[in-house]
């Protein structure tokens, strides 16, 4: 039951086919579940950890709620309420602080449905669209690694309009092999959308 009053939490994007909210408490037991997968796992980077206990979920639950000054990690769910994976971003810093890192995930039963596209399309939207999501930081471009062998992730990023940017060459060790990390890149300036602040904010 407190699961689903979850889904009463204030949601960020909702369409016919999922709604992104941040996490609750009550996820931690579908988080586990879901995220306790290495071939989840795989292509995450090792904070992201294998096995993944429901300690684990409780632990980046915690700490995704006590996020200041925002919530930057948020879960996604169909419309029946089933835990479908998780999307987040990583603020920039110094110079860099307009530019921020995309992150996503989703259970491996969902995969090839086209919810890693859509979901992605919204929540990016939702960041950088009609002033975005966090205003003051004046996001300007997004930007995310995709390890070697990821392909579906690299497609799912192009379909939305990420640029790929370039090869960063044998800059990850994981699962005992070193591969090339492919960085893709999108601009406000990407999007069809008004730069300025949301009226209600």
């Amino acid at each position: 039951e407190e699961h689903k009053q979850g889904a009463q939490a204030t949601t960020i994007v909702v369409t016919e086919r999922y709604y992104i909210r941040p996490y609750c408490k009550a996820d931690a037991e579908v988080l586990a579940a879901a995220a306790n997968d290495p071939a989840v796992a795989r292509f995450m980077r090792n904070a992201f950890p294998h096995p993944y206990s429901l300690d684990d979920a409780h632990f980046f639950i915690n700490m995704a709620s006590e996020r200041k000054p925002h919530v930057v990690d948020f879960a996604i769910f169909l419309p029946d309420n089933t835990f479908v994976g998780g999307i987040g971003l990583k603020p920039g810093s110094d110079t860099e602080y307009r530019t921020w890192e995309l992150g996503y995930w989703l259970a491996r039963e969902h995969w090839g449905k086209g919810l890693a596209s859509d979901a992605v399309a919204a929540f990016v939207r939702w960041v950088l669209c009609d002033g975005g999501a966090y205003p003051e930081q004046q996001v300007l471009r997004l930007e995310a690694g995709v390890y070697q062998g990821n392909d579906a992730s690299g497609k799912v990023l192009e379909r939305v309009g990420f640029k790929r940017e370039g090869v960063r060459r044998k800059a990850v060790f994981k699962n005992g092999a070193v591969l090339d990390v492919t960085l893709y890149g999108l601009l406000l300036d990407d999007l069809a959308c008004r730069a300025v602040p949301y009226a209600n904010n």
